[in-house]
């Protein structure tokens, strides 16, 4: 590791589509593979999400392994259980190897158990190779402490309710420096109001948890047009997304889970328009998701 970049915490985007991968010429720049995150800290290796994206992010762990005939323990955190969060998984290589060791962990809140979800989706109508038979040290946990220590990382977790099913936002924090991972949640209707309940609470929540975050990685799938259709689908339109990034002092925004039907051309021409709008606009650093990206924290 270089040395402007010993200490810090290197986060990888190895998935950023939403909702179904779409390969093709046409997301060649910004990535065609569904949500997967890597971190590292050290030897402390963290997963979020097993969309399509973790496929890649295996061969290369694979990779690795066999240069130096060594791996890390891997921490794999799952927003929730949408086919698009976990459908790599599967195809995921480390995960084949007995000498890997994964922890896998998830919301306490889902009606079956987290193992029981991972399994079916792995069950012989669906895919050849079972659960069970996964050669890695696996373990499957539902957390329950709030907040639990990785190494020299502290990991914090709270729930997100709007969003089909729940799912859950993560923040990392190395020293004085944060990452945020909070995908999937429908955060203009506790802006307007819509969701019922005690929005202003949820949404102080929200901020609280985000404040000064040094990278926030956060779901922006739709445009103020798109959303004005699909409100109730558990998305974030990028326009409320940027404001409340600046609103809590976050220093970058990754605008992430986009669209499928968001192409390359579409979301350079968003980007443009974003500028446009407000290019000296507060001090928060927008830009869009790409895979192959990695960023020093």
């Amino acid at each position: 590791m270089p040395p402007a970049q010993q200490g810090k915490m290197l986060v990888t985007f190895w998935g950023t589509r939403g909702s179904i991968s779409t390969p093709g010429r046409s997301t060649e720049k910004y990535g065609g593979h569904t949500p997967c995150i890597f971190v590292e800290h050290g030897d402390t290796k963290i997963i979020f999400d097993a969309g399509t994206g973790i496929r890649n992010l295996g061969l290369h762990l694979t990779d690795l392994l066999e240069r130096s005939q060594k791996l890390p323990p891997l921490h794999l955190f799952l927003s929730h259980t949408h086919w698009d969060h976990i459908q790599g998984l599967p195809f995921f290589q480390p995960a084949y190897l007995k000498e890997v060791v994964l922890t896998i962990y998830g919301s306490p809140m889902k009606e079956r158990f987290l193992g029981a979800v991972l399994k079916g989706q792995m069950d012989v109508e669906y895919f050849p190779v079972a659960l069970s038979a996964l050669a890695a040290q696996l373990s499957i946990q539902e957390m329950s402490e709030e907040r639990m220590e990785l190494g020299d990382v502290l990991v914090e977790w709270q729930e997100q309710v709007l969003h089909p099913g729940g799912s859950v936002r993560y923040r990392l924090t190395v020293g004085d420096k944060r990452v945020v991972y909070a995908t999937d949640v429908e955060l203009d209707r506790l802006v307007d109001g819509s969701a019922g309940g005690d929005c202003r609470a949820l949404l102080d929540d929200y901020l609280r948890f985000v404040e000064n975050a040094d990278l926030l990685i956060a779901d922006g799938q739709y445009t103020a047009q798109e959303y004005a259709e699909k409100a109730g689908w558990g998305h974030t339109s990028i326009p409320v997304l940027t404001s409340l990034a600046e609103r809590a002092g976050v220093k970058q925004l990754a605008v992430f889970h986009h669209d499928p039907q968001h192409s390359d051309r579409m979301l350079d021409s968003l980007w443009k328009e974003l500028r446009k709008a407000g290019p000296d606009k507060g001090a928060t650093q927008v830009f869009w998701a790409r895979e192959g990206m990695t960023l020093a924290v």
